[in-house]
């Protein structure tokens, strides 16, 4: 009996263990709602960088070096575009700045803005509900972070990048850039 039950439910808990590993979305039953979670882990990390109020002379180096070469970029949790249940990330770079989009295909989408440091992209991402402002961190893999700059090819955790952007992916990211451009490149 117990073998049965366990059988039963492995499909759910192979998808709940990929689920909580997921940076980034959370699908909110009745609308398929895309929410980011702020996991409190991070948040330290992100204080941890704004303590350092005198970044050495190697830091200052590595902040103006380019992290990711100018342009627009495609990931997503599948390796394949507009996959139900999966999220995506489309941005745009511009010196080490981003604005960008977090959207799951047939969903809402939230829009962010921010950095692109060494090791993350750190960002404010803005619940298209509320209107509310979330700080936010994607991590670089650790292959990506030993690269040389500007990386050509950066990975994210938990992401793949698309090379096939849609029409779809740059209306979203147009009307994301159309109202938070000013954060970052104004």
């Amino acid at each position: 009996m117990l073998y049965q039950f366990d059988r039963l439910i492995a499909p759910y808990r192979q998808a709940f263990n990929r689920l909580t590993q997921l940076p980034t979305a959370i699908v909110a039953m009745g609308g398929l709602v895309l929410g980011l979670s702020v996991a409190k882990a991070q948040q330290p990390n992100a204080t941890a960088y704004a303590a350092d109020a005198s970044p050495s002379i190697e830091k200052t180096a590595i902040a103006q070096a380019s992290v990711l070469a100018d342009g627009v970029y495609l990931y997503g949790q599948s390796p394949e575009a507009e996959q139900i249940g999966s999220a995506y990330m489309v941005f745009e770079v511009r010196q080490n700045q981003a604005v960008g989009v977090f959207y799951m295909p047939r969903s809402s989408f939230d829009c962010f803005y921010g950095n692109l440091n060494t090791d993350r992209l750190a960002v404010t991402v803005v619940d298209s509900y509320e209107n509310t402002p979330h700080p936010y961190d994607v991590a670089m893999a650790a292959s990506t972070i030993a690269a040389t700059h500007p990386i050509q090819d950066p990975e994210f955790e938990g992401f793949h990048r698309i090379d096939d952007i849609s029409d779809n992916d740059y209306s979203m990211l147009e009307t994301c850039k159309a109202s938070y451009q000013q954060e970052v490149w104004e």
